[in-house]
This record gives C-alpha cells, structure tokens and sequence, in this order.
C-alpha cells in the first residue's frame, strides 16, 4: 500500500515505530497535492513548514522521545479555525487580515498528539453554502468528477482526503457541512454531539450560528475519526460493534421520500446488505419531530446569522467590522443570506424560550422515540441527491436543480437530510454507501441520541465494514 492511501491511525503506527519517517510521509502527500492541486482544495500552504515539522517529529523519535496519537499526521485544516500566525480567512477577502495570534483550542489538541498542518482549506464562502463554489477563491472540485461539487460547506477538506492529500482533516458543520461534502465525495463525516454538555471545542472557530455550529472530523474511514476524537475529546477509541440483531431505525417519510433515483437504489441496496449482515430494521416515526426541528432551525439561522459573526469579530479581530466583511462578500448567494438575516433582531425572550425550552422538550421527543422504539440510531440517505454540477458563473439565491421531473431549490435540497440533527443536538455520522451508474458516491448517515458517540463511532465501524469501501478517485 502507498504512503498516500494510509489510513492516519495506519500512518502514525509506522511513524513511531521507525517503519517510515515523518518527512518522507508528508513529502508523499505533497506530491499528491501538486499532482491534482487543480481541485483547488487549499487556501494556505507553506510545504516548507509543514516538512520542517516533519522533520522536528522524526527527531523527537530520534531522540527516544514518546510520540502522540497523530504522530506525524498532516491535516487539511478548514480555513475558518484558528491557526496562529496564519491568516485565518473563512474564505472571503476581508479576513485575510485577520491573522490570529493563538490556534483555537482543538487545534491545540491535535498539536499536542504530534499531529501537523498540511493546509488551510478552501470552503464556501463564510461557511454559509453546500457547493463549495466560491466566487472569491474558486470553486472546490470533486476528485470523482471535476465538473461537480464536492458540497460544502468543508469542500476543500473533503475533496483532499478524498484525493489523498491527506488522510484526514477538520470541516466544521451547521447544517451538514460536515456531513454533506463526506457523502458527496464518498468518504466518512462525524458531526460530534453540540450540547452545553458535551462539545468539541469552538473557541477560536469563524462562527455561523452558535447554536447550530460545530467542528468535526473527515477522513477516509470511521476508525480514523474515532482516532480524530480520541485526540481531540480524550474520548475512549471504541472497538467495531457487531451488527448481529443490533436495531436501527428507519424513520417513516421525509429522510427517504423524494430521493434521486440513483440515490434511493444505492441507499435502498445497503440497507439491504446491512440487514443480510444482520441488523435488525425497525420503522419509527419522527414526523413531528422533524417538523419541530425545521421549525428550530429557521429561528436560530434568524437568531445567529450574521450577528454571531460580529459578536466573534469584536472579540478576535476588533480592528476589522462586519461592515467591511459584508463589502467583501463576494458570492452572491452568501452576500444575500447575510443581508437578509444580519437586520434580523429575534426578541430576547423568543431567544430565552427556544435555547431554554422548545430545543430541551424537542431533544427529549427524540431521544423518547429511539428509546421507546429500542434502537441505537437510525439511517439515511445523508444527501438525497448525488454531487451538482458546478455552477462557472457562480452560486445565486434561488438556483434550483431538477429533481424528479421538479426544479427545487438546490442549497435546500443539500441540507434537506442533514440539518435535523443539529437542532437536535444529535451527533451524526454520514458512511459510503455505494456508487451511481455514473461513478458518482452517495453516503447513508446514522443519527443518535445526543451523547452517544462512542456507541455511533462503534456501529459505524460495522456498518462501514458491512458496506465495503469505494474505489478511490481517478486522476
């Protein structure tokens, strides 16, 4: 096996046994990098640095010195985290001037296991999209078909571990953006649980809306996220669960209704593998739940979109204002979000009563329904359609696709699956699921409740191996 196909578990195990030098690794995944850089995957990219912290990891072992969980791992790093000494641009000009004096916490977290920077990452401008098509910097591709999306918005992290830039990275997801962009192009997404209880860490991280946002891992198999987590939460690395009689729910409507044909064949065909592999299907109804939870959702994008932003500028970069950022927004999809939702005050109280009140009494509905129905998570298909085309002209607010012979909004359409579950607070984890007569990948997600994922990372280890993996890209 190539150095560039390695697994980061895989590739840190050879680096602190001496199997393989840090240095030789990272240069591998450079040329990985120069051979396909039209993807157009990064934003910021010192090779020199990044071998020269290769080089540091290869002495420190030299020296005897114990390495870390990510010993000599280089990560694609989405460009709205906090790297000090880099600008940090969330992917629009102005915050090229916003260069942070210190890395956000989880960055800190992945250092201290040894883990290296291979690049900031290209994304959707201010986070606020699924294509990835950023007018500023350029369009992501993704690595199955340079004429599509990758989704978005962590498009740049996803299409480089898909290409074998890396083998993981960071992306941060409000609306699936984690989740989305791993299905599209055909590798693994983990959405973490965001809870006042139990959350990555968000400091030092571009927000979108708060109350929605999180980081989250991507890599090219589950195991690795686990490894991403274990680095990041201290969390135990779970062991693959066995798929014998375990019970997983389908819920009834919405997440399976109106799918792309080729989406619900591939989809439909692995949940038939899993059931012959010996899970046990059970329907369950979240009709209400989902309806409750769109409800949630418009009101914290009212609540946070834009204004979290200018909170996160007064506090990190008080020499740029949200005046200058709005000037500078160059897509124009994400120009008119942000003009339509930055005027918007929600009243303190309405504030007070969804975070305090309606999301609480919403989780527990959920939560009673997976535990009245006595299933560990339940299963969709994370994007009901395959990647997009790329728009050259750029992204604007109403594009639509067709649909089963209907034009639908497209960004909508992205996240239609995926934003449930982070008003939910659920931790989601989106797996390959099979390929399109196109060559085209398409992800099936597992849900949990919130808290649960340890037991999510260890069911997705089994279904992951239940499903096989895809071909990787050509090209």
């Amino acid at each position: 096996m190539g150095a560039t196909q390695l697994s980061a578990a895989e590739a840190a195990r050879r680096i602190r046994e001496g199997e393989m030098s840090a240095e030789s690794y990272a240069g591998a995944l450079l040329r990985a990098y120069r051979a396909r850089a039209n993807l157009n995957t990064v934003l910021w990219m010192d090779s020199e640095r990044l071998l020269e912290s290769a080089h540091a990891i290869d002495r420190k072992r030299a020296r005897g010195q114990a390495l870390g969980l990510l010993a000599g791992v280089p990560l694609m790093v989405k460009d709205n985290i906090d790297v000090a000494g880099i600008p940090t641009t969330a992917g629009t000009p102005t915050l090229r001037r916003y260069v942070p004096r210190r890395n956000a916490p989880v960055m800190d977290a992945l250092f201290a296991q040894d883990a290296l920077l291979f690049a900031k990452a290209n994304m959707h401008e201010l986070a606020a999209g699924g294509s990835s098509n950023n007018a500023a910097f350029g369009a992501v591709r993704n690595p199955y078909d340079r004429t599509r999306i990758p989704g978005g918005s962590s498009g740049g992290t996803a299409a480089a571990v898909a290409a074998r830039f890396v083998p993981a990275g960071l992306g941060t997801d409000t609306a699936g953006s984690v989740r989305m962009p791993a299905a599209l192009c055909g590798i693994c997404g983990l959405r973490p649980t965001a809870s006042a209880h139990m959350r990555w860490p968000d400091a030092g991280v571009v927000p979108l809306s708060n109350d929605l946002d999180t980081v989250g891992p991507i890599a090219r198999s589950v195991g690795d996220l686990a490894l991403l987590t274990q680095a990041v939460t201290g969390a135990v690395r779970p062991r693959r669960a066995s798929l014998s009689r375990v019970r997983i729910g389908l819920p009834r409507g919405y997440f399976w209704e109106d799918l792309d044909p080729s989406v619900a064949a591939v989809t439909r065909g692995a949940v038939t593998r899993l059931r012959d592999a010996g899970v046990e299907f059970v329907e369950v109804d979240l009709t209400e739940v989902v309806r409750s939870a769109l409800d949630l959702f418009g009101t914290f994008v009212e609540i946070g979109y834009g204004k979290d932003l200018q909170t996160f500028l007064a506090a990190y970069a008080p020499g740029i204002t949200m005046q200058q950022v709005m000037n500078g927004i160059v897509s124009k999809d994400v120009r008119a979000l942000f003009e339509t939702y930055l005027p918007v005050q929600v009243p303190a109280e309405t504030v007070f009563f969804v975070r305090n009140r309606a999301r609480p009494e919403l989780v527990a509905r959920y939560t009673e329904v997976l535990r009245h129905a006595n299933v560990v998570a339940i299963l969709y298909p994370t994007v009901p359609v395959p990647a997009t085309p790329i728009r050259t002209a750029g992204d604007a607010p109403g594009d639509t696709i067709e649909l089963n012979g209907r034009q639908v909004l497209e960004v909508f359409t992205l996240i239609r699956n995926t934003q449930i579950s982070p008003v939910l607070q659920a931790p989601g984890l989106s797996i390959p699921a099979g390929m399109t007569a196109a060559g085209l990948p398409v992800g099936i997600e597992l849900d949990a409740v919130p808290g649960d994922d340890t037991r999510l990372l260890a069911l997705g280890m089994a279904v992951e191996a239940a499903l096989g993996p895809l071909p990787p890209p050509v090209g």
